[in-house]
């Protein structure tokens, strides 16, 4: 009896210790699938006044800056935006359906809210 309660402790921290490294090495297993519907609108940078706050909006026909066309060309795969302006490649990570983080240009990692 007693052995069968270890084995059972076992198996479980081993299934635990499974299920708490893919939580924090590949959240995107764990977060909910974001459409391109969820992707339109516009996003805002959060954690900085909101004076300097960086901002952009995403369209069915292109990405927009301070209300005019950047590019027509993005892609999203549900896990990731990407699009270029100039020679400015930029990308973006989905946290969940409200929040990207943004991974490029590198000079500092951002977070970006939905506006309502």
């Amino acid at each position: 009896m007693r052995l069968t309660k270890q084995i059972f402790l076992l198996v479980f921290i081993i299934l635990a210790g499974g299920a708490s490294f893919l939580v924090a090495t590949r959240p995107e297993f764990f977060a909910p699938e974001m459409t391109k519907k969820d992707l339109y609108g516009e996003w805002v940078e959060l954690e900085v006044a909101p004076y300097a706050a960086d901002r952009f909006e995403v369209r069915s026909d292109g990405i927009y800056t301070n209300g005019s066309r950047a590019t027509t060309a993005y892609t999203f795969d549900g896990d990731e935006l990407s699009y270029t302006i100039g020679t400015q490649e930029y990308l973006y990570r989905v946290e969940n359906k409200s929040t990207l983080e943004r991974l490029s240009p590198a000079h500092y990692t951002s977070m970006f809210g939905k506006a309502n």
